[in-house]
């Protein structure tokens, strides 16, 4: 088996090294009963740029913008790995076999810059500072906005840095003799750290996102040798170690084109000052499809973008970033196999629309009646 390092990729995880086998996968969107309409914008690069607006869909109660940054060489697609409550993303181009081509960046669709990485790095998350962190599986790197690059001395070991919150601190993986279990340090210059342990199998673990509040989600190693999620906060840590509690996994929904499809494994990929969780879950058929978690109420929303497309008979999507506004990011894999990555606002409600209307029309009114009074 052979494995590859772009994020939090699909089924058989290597959780040792943070990454995944990407074999044979591509996606669609899931079968589920979506109330908005769905409209198709014609593909069209932004003036000036060589960034690509894909098309913009609407979904699920979402607006997605689907893009791929200016790429570069060999590059044939791109992989979002995670966006800051200021709506940045960032992430890593890829090539044709969905292999990260070293080549990273940062940005809103339209308007993303290369990042200063250097090569064989993957910049995997980034907070409203810009400041960005990542890692190769055996180094995890700090990259301040603006500045150069450093790796990551605290804790000895650390192979990755998953996410990175607006208070500066940071998770991700860490090697700790025979075991990799997450880590949380207060701060690039802290030499404090504490250790994530799993909640049961092998001390396998990786911390991919802390909030402002200090909520830490991830994913381990079970005992039968999936992923799972789990979540933990770090205020309660007392010696400079925690223990993960287990997320139930979610009871997946029947999928178009996946008859008789079983849940096999899931990643909690995010998560904002809400404590709603960003994700997704992989299948029998090797699919995988986005999702929503409330960790207040453990209820699982299930979603994909709407552009996805089997491919090989896998459809694949991964929802790998959430900020506070519920905005949300990741990327899809097309008809052709070639990853893309996403954005996707929430739509507002329709009292929404019906309160700003009311609200216009009422300022409109009492505008009219100032105008009836000075004139008469």
């Amino acid at each position: 088996m052979s494995y590859h390092f772009v994020k939090r990729k699909f089924g058989d995880c290597n959780l040792a090294a943070g990454s995944c086998d990407r074999r044979c996968a591509s996606t669609r969107t899931a079968g589920i009963a979506l109330a908005s309409a769905l409209f198709l914008l014609t593909a069209a690069a932004v003036p000036g740029r060589a960034d690509t607006i894909l098309n913009t869909l609407m979904s699920g109660g979402y607006t997605f913008t689907n893009f791929d940054p200016t790429l570069t060489g060999v590059a044939a697609g791109s992989n979002v790995n995670g966006i800051s409550n200021t709506g940045n993303t960032v992430g890593t181009q890829t090539d044709a076999n969905n292999m990260g081509t070293g080549s990273n960046f940062a940005g809103k669709p339209g308007s993303t810059t290369t990042l200063n990485t250097g090569a064989g790095q993957t910049a995997l998350g980034i907070n409203s500072a810009g400041n960005v962190v990542g890692g190769n599986g055996a180094t995890a790197f700090y990259l301040p906005n603006g500045g150069a690059l450093q790796n990551l001395t605290a804790p000895p070991g650390a192979t990755n840095a998953f996410g990175i919150n607006d208070n500066g601190n940071i998770v991700g993986q860490y090697t700790s003799g025979a075991t990799t279990p997450g880590f949380y340090l207060p701060g690039i210059t802290s030499t404090n750290f504490v250790t994530i342990n799993a909640p049961s199998g092998p001390d396998s673990v990786n911390a991919q996102s802390v909030n402002n509040n200090g909520l830490v989600v991830g994913f381990y190693q079970g005992t039968d040798g999936q992923a799972h999620g789990f979540d933990v906060n770090v205020g309660n840590a007392t010696t400079g170690s925690l223990t993960g509690t287990a997320i139930a996994d979610p009871v997946i929904p029947a999928v178009a084109g996946e008859p008789g499809a079983t849940f096999v494994f899931s990643q909690l990929l995010s998560v904002n000052d809400s404590g709603l969780v960003a994700g997704y879950y992989g299948d029998s058929t090797t699919s995988q499809h986005g999702f929503l978690y409330n960790t207040k109420t453990g209820l699982y929303t299930f979603l994909d973008d709407p552009a996805a497309a089997f491919f090989n008979g896998v459809e694949v999507t991964q929802i790998t970033g959430i900020t506070n506004s519920g905005e949300i990011a990741g990327f899809y894999s097309d008809a052709n196999g070639i990853d893309h990555s996403f954005v996707a606002s929430p739509v507002p409600e329709p009292s929404y629309w019906i309160l700003m209307t009311s609200g216009l029309a009422l300022i409109a009114f009492l505008k009219y009646r100032s105008v009836r009074a000075r004139t008469a």
